[in-house]
């Protein structure tokens, strides 16, 4: 079809969404709470909304030009993996139409990143976000890591020198150095945030203190520390920050504390540590000595379930209007999202805190 032709009808379909988009944007967003520990335990977290569309949770706003050249219309997210949230933006990888979405949870706005320009995303699973706003893509696809700047446009991509066989699958960053998982050498890559430059790696395949049998997440708490998840060996590994072994969370088994397969993990402002389990469908909470604190979701693809968590990550504050979506019994001290990548394939928000 001609470049015109396609215009009128991009033209004619949102001149039939815009009314309907208008009423999406009056209508009020409701939580749907389900409260962790259930009655008669005091709650410490609760569901508040399963979504994968941005107007699940905000009004989509967007001049007709924007609507017209971006799609900002009714943004939605057909695979959920990795997510990452940042100054209001929530970031999600989606393995579906292999995009990372950009929500603005403040404006409605939304864009995608990678699907067009300098570079095209292959299968991208894993974001991380640091203070300036740049956006790092773990892409197993390209067996690349590619970094965007704040406005979504391509810096550069890069991987280790002399690496055959890169698949990354998850990011974390601080302000001077990003930590990849790579599951095919079964190790951790530590590259320099200004230039991309590898610095060395630590791991190596194995189930002695220090090395991973597919590690599938990573990330970092205020004091430098590191943490991976263990996938094979069931279990999370802590390193300061020269890279040494200093704990471990988790043992294989199916009791009460156990891990089946962790997945991705992220860490609360108050040292908790919540780690998505594939096998168990649950996300666990422990501390930073490694004592269980509680389970979270579910296998029931249902409000406040986890049928499989993939994504993981600590928003400390939200905007206000999805700040009233916590219940009037509870005070947030900040907010969960975790990303399911079966059933409904929805991304899932809860309040973490206490009851009032």
């Amino acid at each position: 079809m001609p470049a015109r032709q396609r215009e009128f009808v991009r033209l004619l379909c949102a001149l039939v969404i815009l009314p309907a988009l208008a009423g999406c944007a009056s209508m009020g967003v409701t939580a749907d709470p389900v409260y962790f520990p259930p009655p008669p335990g005091s709650p410490r977290v609760v569901h508040l909304k399963s979504f994968n569309r941005l107007h699940d949770l905000v009004p989509v706003r967007g001049s007709l030009l924007e609507i017209l050249r971006s799609g900002s219309v009714s943004p939605y997210v057909q695979t959920p993996a990795g997510v990452a949230f940042h100054s209001d933006h929530l970031y999600v990888c989606d393995t579906g139409i292999n995009v990372v979405h950009d929500w603005d949870l403040a404006t409605g706005r939304a864009r995608r990143i990678g699907h067009s320009g300098d570079i095209v995303l292959v299968k991208p699973v894993a974001v991380a976000v640091d203070e300036a706003g740049t956006v790092y893509v773990a892409d197993t696809g390209r067996g690349e890591l590619v970094a965007f700047d704040a406005a979504g446009r391509f810096i550069r991509a890069f991987r280790p020198p002399d690496c055959d066989e890169y698949r990354p699958v998850s990011v974390a960053v601080s302000q001077l150095r990003l930590y990849v998982a790579d599951i095919a050498a079964h190790r951790i890559d530590v590259f320099s945030t200004d230039d991309g430059i590898h610095e060395g790696s630590f791991g190596g395949i194995g189930g002695e203190p220090g090395r991973f049998y597919f590690p599938m997440g990573v990330a970092l708490d205020a004091a430098g520390h590191i943490f991976v998840s263990d996938s094979m060996n069931a279990r999370v590994q802590a390193f300061d920050a020269g890279h040494n072994p200093v704990g471990s969370i988790g043992r294989p088994g199916n009791r009460y504390g156990d891990m089946g397969k962790p997945r991705n993990l992220a860490l609360g402002p108050d040292g908790v540590v919540f780690i998505a389990d594939v096998a168990f469908a649950h996300i666990h909470l422990f501390n930073k000595q490694g004592r269980l604190l509680m389970l979270l979701g579910g296998p029931d693809d249902q409000p406040g379930g986890t049928p499989m968590p993939v994504g993981v990550t600590v928003a400390p504050i939200l905007p206000d209007s999805l700040a009233l979506l916590v219940p009037c019994d509870f005070r947030p001290d900040y907010y969960l999202f975790v990303t399911n990548s079966v059933a409904a394939k929805h991304i899932s928000l809860y309040a973490v805190g206490t009851a009032r």
